[in-house]
């Protein structure tokens, strides 16, 4: 398989183990990362064919060296994420919703404007959202915003640059280092407690993500689609 893969936000989390999904299956891999640090020490937990680039995705300069770099491919994923604007409604500030649709939604745009010149013309593009725009959850207001304006843009998309195919992964509670600060039992007790309310009784493994982004590259009949990949947790 010689398909080439750009996996924004390739460094940890749910985006590392895309890249390790994908290079497992034969891909050839290329992955961002905030420093050259980050991306090294990602490459070394990647198997295969696997390289990265610095990029700051908040920069339109960044953002055109970094796709220079890369070449041509085939499939992109938009898995990073920025700062989140949590909080109810009423407390939510304005000036942390601009940088929230500063860092991911136009994060998310100024990369994928960039990498259609580049991309195979019957490729795909895939977005990471979150479960907070796929469900009603207090608190989650500002990023329920965020992640319905990247839908919406996206369907649109699946439209406008067919046979290019576009699709989303909405993503529910996964066990990712952005629950580092807790202590490790602390982690434990609060995945099984939340995971214990989902249908499949636990919390979802990163690696489950990247086999859903398999999916949408190999899936040529798949475009304009919403794979909720939550354990049930939208199902109240």
């Amino acid at each position: 398989m010689s398909e080439t893969v750009v996996v924004i936000g390739g460094t940890s989390g749910m985006g590392l183990a895309t890249a390790q999904v994908l290079s497992s299956e034969g891909y050839r891999v290329i992955i961002s990362g905030r420093s050259q640090d980050t991306i090294n020490k990602a490459l070394s937990q990647v198997a295969g064919d696997c390289t990265g680039f610095p990029l700051d995705f908040t920069d339109a300069a960044s953002v055109a060296s970094f796709f220079k770099q890369v070449g041509s491919l085939d499939d992109l994923a938009l898995v990073g994420s920025g700062k989140a604007a949590w909080g109810n409604f009423r407390d939510l500030k304005i000036e942390d919703l601009k940088v929230a649709f500063d860092q991911k939604f136009y994060g998310f745009f100024l990369c994928t404007q960039a990498a259609l010149s580049k991309l195979r013309a019957d490729g795909s593009i895939t977005f990471v959202i979150g479960g907070a725009s796929r469900s009603a959850i207090p608190g989650t207001t500002g990023v329920a915003a965020v992640n319905g304006a990247i839908q919406a843009m996206a369907f649109t998309m699946a439209k406008e640059l067919a046979p290019l195919r576009v699709n989303i992964l909405s993503p529910g509670l996964f066990d990712t280092p952005v629950y580092d600060w807790m202590t490790p039992e602390q982690k434990a007790d609060f995945f099984k407690q939340m995971g214990g309310e989902f249908p499949v009784g636990r919390v979802g493994k990163p690696d489950e993500i990247g086999q859903a982004v398999s999916y949408f590259i190999k899936n040529g009949f798949t475009t304009g689609a919403i794979l909720d990949v939550d354990g049930g947790g939208r199902l109240h």
